[in-house]
């Protein structure tokens, strides 16, 4: 009876001993399964962490943001029977809207992208080429018209964050590689939308309204994209810029002679660049004056105010190009024959992506010869642009504009490179928003002048020239 008694004694201890091994082991699994969880979780709660996954994602929204076949096609659309507007109305009432909105919206929106931290206007880029593209399929007035050329003025402002959405994610030495991938992404989309829309158009398998219809699809996926994109926590960025500033390169001063210049600032000023990017989590007065410091970098970086300079110039000039283009083509299109834009904006667009991603392979010494290389091609490209204000022949006027976009694309590349390795994490949008506020600026008072029915409203033909002609002067 005492050995049946300790047998079933030690049966059980060896069952609490099983069960507790197994309830060990159980707990070791779910713990493991916890870290794995929240590893996975971490690929979009840290996106330094993983910042190849999301370069993944934001060229994967550039590429399906730029899918918009019905941009080489826009003008045909509104005048054919779908729309019914006359060329008068689009250039003298409508597309200079968008001109007006872009100008009014960039200003807040560059504050607002290192505010906020780019995510939620790349979300509201998204949004607002949504309303586009609805207003454009559905709306049939004139006041519909301009509505969607202010919204997609909002749209176009906002895009600020998605080129400098990655320079908050990853390390100052990947900036020549992202700014190539970022860029070459945005023209990979272009080229494919450009080339359906000229094979729909050269066998009519698809009208006008079916390219807007495929626009629209497009821009409806981005917004899932936008969403899903991991948010840059400011923690993050001012660990970074933290960083920065222990290896003596805070903003502005990547140099000696910059820091040198930066030593004039009071110490509050520096400890506020130094510590974390402008928030408002001060106050709105001690956020603004931040931003005032972070200003100081055009005068007490030569480097940035070259390029930034620049930028604004010539991004006045290819604007003017870029909306009054189709304008000339259509001067030399008989009855609607020799409709090749499609097909040129295809070729543009490969060009610019093969040039934007090779720009990372080029051995060239910015610093030393920048201003040669600035001059050299901005010559060439005032030359071009002159000429094609001035052709008459379609196939002439299609070469020089690719011409023309290929060289900007190069080195809009590589000025962008140039300002973020001169920057902090903190305010890429503030730089970037600047440089093409000010180039708003400048391409609105042309605009003004020569195409709005409140200046001078010349006919299309004039308009193409002035504004061109301006714009080559600009570029150079």
């Amino acid at each position: 009876m005492a050995a049946t008694e300790r047998f079933e004694t030690n049966v059980t201890d060896l069952k609490r001993s099983e069960a507790d091994v197994a309830l060990t082991d159980g707990k070791q699994r779910r713990h493991a399964f916890g870290n794995l969880t929240e590893k996975r979780k971490n690929v979009f709660r840290d996106p330094v962490m993983h910042w190849k996954t999301t370069t993944v994602l934001i060229c994967l929204y550039g590429i399906v943001k730029e899918f918009r076949p019905a941009t080489p096609f826009l003008t045909p659309y509104l005048v054919s029977p779908f729309k019914n507007f006359t060329d008068v109305e689009l250039y003298s009432q409508i597309y200079p809207f968008w001109t007006y909105s872009y100008m009014v919206a960039l200003m807040p929106i560059f504050f607002l992208t290192d505010i906020l931290r780019y995510k939620a206007i790349i979300m509201l880029e998204a949004s607002c080429l949504c309303g586009t593209w609805a207003l454009l399929i559905w709306g049939t007035t004139l006041w519909q018209m301009q509505i969607m050329q202010v919204v997609f003025g909002v749209a176009s402002a906002a895009e600020i964050a998605y080129y400098s959405y990655m320079f908050a994610v990853v390390d100052q030495r990947h900036y020549k590689r992202i700014t190539s991938y970022i860029r070459a992404a945005a023209l990979a989309g272009k080229f494919f939308a450009f080339g359906l829309a000229q094979y729909l158009v050269w066998t009519r398998y698809g009208s006008y309204l079916l390219l807007n219809q495929i626009s629209f699809g497009s821009v409806c996926i981005i917004l899932v994209i936008a969403f899903i994109l991991p948010p840059v926590p400011s923690k993050i960025i001012a660990n970074r810029v933290q960083a920065e500033g222990r290896t003596g390169e805070t903003y502005g001063c990547r140099d000696a002679k910059s820091c040198g210049e930066n030593d004039k600032n009071s110490s509050e000023e520096r400890a506020l660049l130094e510590t974390r990017p402008p928030t408002v989590d001060n106050g709105i007065a001690a956020y603004f004056h931040a931003i005032w410091s972070h200003f100081q970098v055009f005068k007490n970086n030569k480097v940035v105010l070259k390029w930034s300079l620049w930028w604004s110039l010539t991004s006045c000039g290819i604007y003017q190009v870029y909306n009054y283009v189709q304008t000339l083509w259509a001067t030399m299109q008989k009855d609607g024959e020799d409709t090749k834009n499609g097909i040129t904006e295809c070729a543009n667009t490969l060009v610019g992506a093969l040039i934007s991603f090779l720009v990372q392979y080029m051995q060239i010494n910015w610093v030393k010869r920048g201003e040669f290389v600035l001059f050299l091609t901005s010559s060439v490209a005032a030359v071009l642009i002159f000429a094609l204000s001035q052709t008459t022949n379609i196939l002439f006027a299609y070469i020089l504009y690719v011409a023309v976009a290929s060289i900007y694309q190069m080195l809009m590349t590589a000025a962008t490179a140039n300002i973020a390795a001169q920057l902090d994490s903190a305010s890429y949008g503030l730089v970037f928003g600047w440089n093409t506020f000010l180039a708003l600026v400048l391409q609105t008072l042309l605009t003004v002048a020569v195409a709005d029915k409140h200046g001078f409203a010349l006919d299309i033909r004039t308009q193409v020239n002035l504004l061109m002609i301006n714009g080559h002067e600009f570029y150079l």
